[in-house]
């Protein structure tokens, strides 16, 4: 209720003495709202009514009030509908606690009763009867029908021969393992060339198909690869240099990460009803995507079954010396199933921060990506660490036309968002013009992504990119993890753990094509495209192999039987001085240890007449 002003207070005259002027109320700093029913200037009782139009001022006074009217009335009512509902939850929790007393009064009568015989009570160690062994029995049954064997871990329903996989009821998936090119060391045309392709190899997927990109880096067997590189005697006089010269091999195969394996799997999957609809499918994408790989000049071969199992048993047995043994046969014959055959000891996920499979702990961790802009050479880079590491990129493309309408709605949904901006900077008195840094900033980004989506030949991808680092102990385990992060901090991304996520992380890296992660990104073709699965083409091939140095790049080992090449001719160029007739004459020596060629020589100047004396 306003405060009627004093009579002694001096009047503005504007010569009506009786009207009641509402500007001495609105100066009241007291004054709430305005007394219209008593105020004769707005009462319909008085004699003549209202006696002048009300000012700017008076109506915003009256508009005011009503709002904070209606301010404490929606206050009111939130507040009693508040204590109703706490009100309504006290007698609910009351009434439990009613009936909880209840059932433990009449239990307690019911074991004054009928006590626990004497031969049923179980002494425990504090000298307390415990439960009966009926109830021990049951709960150890309970128990039972919840665990989880390791087979049921795996995600998948069947493997057929030819490499088709059913993985859910209605969906199927096919892999393909490709080899590496040299990128990283190409000129720039050649790798905006390459980049291009990249590009389109990505832009045929549509959003039916959902493709995994897996990158495997492994420890194999040593012995291997020393057997590669054994020289084997011929009983003559040179087998003692023959040993010397092949234990200068094993120190330069230990300078390299040859005991690393690194593969490279792309895995697609469709939805179909059953299998006969799904394999003509997956036979055609399979094709294409060969053809795809073959404009890149990247060679690849789609696996079998038993190929796939392989990589399932490595991934889940990385530290197993055994190699893996399978066949179908066995499969009709023993009555086991694919999954007996892949499946480690255990799978162990009480960590929400790691796991162990069998005697092997690994983390699984997301990539976020925190940078505007990235580079290629992030990827190489990870793959480059000399540490058990699987790196695998799920895609799934959007649909075009639902990718433009979903950023026209983001474009609107900001637009109306700086019109809210401007609206309050006029009401509040300053420049509609000075709104917040970020809505400018969102609303460039993402006019720019409309026009690439419209003009630009680029599609919308929602991409997952997951890192699995596997060791044998807890502390290597923490340096890998604490090395991958480091990469990802280098380029202004971060490594997240995938918290209590652990198993689903695990089964989204095997190349499966199934992503359990909902973790997702929005990227353009030409920026999932950054993530170049090439790096350099390695030359390490068995049989009778020459040493032709290290890898620039990768820094393994260089052994090439140049007879197997499509082109087995070579030159040696370099400048003056620079090494060609000692590395002619390495080569010479090489080929003398190792095979039982004939070499023939043509040396008008006499350089090699000690070597051949």
């Amino acid at each position: 209720m306003g405060r009627k002003r004093d009579a002694n207070r001096q009047r503005h005259m504007t010569g009506k003495e009786d009207a009641v002027f509402l500007d001495d109320w609105l100066d009241e700093p007291e004054d709430d709202y305005i007394d219209f029913e008593n105020n004769p200037a707005y009462s319909g009782t008085g004699a003549r009514g209202i006696r002048r139009e009300l000012t700017r001022r008076e109506k915003k006074a009256m508009e005011k009030a009503a709002k904070e009217a209606e301010k404490l009335r929606k206050i009111q009512e939130e507040a009693d509908r508040k204590a109703e509902a706490k009100a309504a939850r006290e007698a609910q929790k009351e009434a439990k606690r009613e009936v909880a007393r209840k059932k433990a009064e009449k239990r307690k009568a019911a074991s004054k009763k009928k006590p626990y015989p004497a031969a049923s009570v179980k002494k425990t160690g504090t000298g307390k009867a415990g439960f009966s062994k009926s109830d021990d029995h049951q709960k150890q049954r309970k128990a039972k029908e919840k665990q989880i064997s390791a087979q049921q871990s795996i995600p998948y329903r069947e493997m057929a021969k030819d490499g088709i996989c059913r993985v859910q009821d209605k969906y199927y998936s096919k892999s393909i393992r490709f080899y590496d090119i040299n990128y990283q060391l190409a000129q720039n045309e050649d790798k905006n060339a390459i980049f291009e392709n990249w590009c389109d190899f990505l832009n045929y997927f549509d959003s039916t198909i959902h493709f995994q990109l897996s990158f495997v880096n492994h420890h194999s067997n040593m012995k291997e690869f020393e057997s590669i590189i054994q020289i084997k005697p011929q009983n003559d006089a040179f087998d003692d240099v023959r040993m010397e010269y092949a234990q200068m091999l094993k120190n330069q195969l230990a300078k390299g990460n040859n005991g690393l394996v690194r593969t490279k799997y792309i895995t697609f999957g469709i939805e179909a009803d059953n299998i006969r609809e799904a394999k003509p499918k997956l036979e055609r994408i399979e094709a294409d995507i060969l053809n795809n790989f073959k404009v890149l000049g990247v060679s690849a071969y789609p696996l079998n079954g038993e190929e796939r199992l392989q990589v399932l048993y490595e991934t889940f047995n990385p530290e197993e010396k055994t190699p893996f043994k399978f066949s179908y046969d066995n499969v009709l014959r023993t009555g086991m199933g694919t999954k007996d055959f892949i499946a480690p000891t255990s799978f162990v996920f009480k960590n929400g921060k790691e796991f162990q499979m069998g005697d092997t702990i690994g983390a699984a961790s997301y990539l976020q990506i925190l940078a505007p802009e990235l580079t290629d050479k992030m990827l190489a880079e990870f793959l480059d660490m000399d540490r058990n590491l699987m790196v695998n990129l799920h895609i799934q493309s959007l649909d075009q036309m639902k990718a433009i309408k979903l950023v026209k709605s983001k474009v609107t949904d900001i637009n109306r968002m700086k019109i809210e901006e401007q609206k309050k900077a006029v009401r509040s008195g300053y420049d509609m013009d000075i709104i917040p840094s970020d809505l400018n900033t969102y609303g460039g980004e993402a006019k720019r992504l409309l026009e690439d989506l419209q003009s630009r030949n680029e599609r919308m991808f929602l991409v997952t990119i997951i890192f699995l680092n596997t060791a044998k102990t807890k502390q290597e385990l923490d340096n890998a993890v604490f090395q991958t992060a480091g990469i990802a901090q280098k380029y202004n991304c971060s490594l997240r753990r995938l918290d209590y996520m652990q198993e689903q992380g695990l089964m989204s890296s095997v190349p499966l094509g199934l992503n359990l992660i909902p973790i997702k990104r929005a990227l353009t073709t030409t920026s999932t495209a950054i993530f170049v699965p090439f790096t350099t083409q390695e030359l390490f091939m068995d049989g009778e192999s020459l040493y032709y140095g290290l890898n620039a790049l990768s820094n393994n080992m260089i052994m090439v039987d140049r007879k197997k090449l499509k082109n087995p001719n070579g030159l040696i160029l370099g400048t003056p001085g620079s090494g060609k007739s000692f590395s002619a004459k390495r080569e010479i020596t090489n080929a003398f240890f190792a095979t039982q060629d004939d070499i023939i020589i043509g040396d008008p100047e006499g350089e090699v007449r000690q070597e051949v004396a």
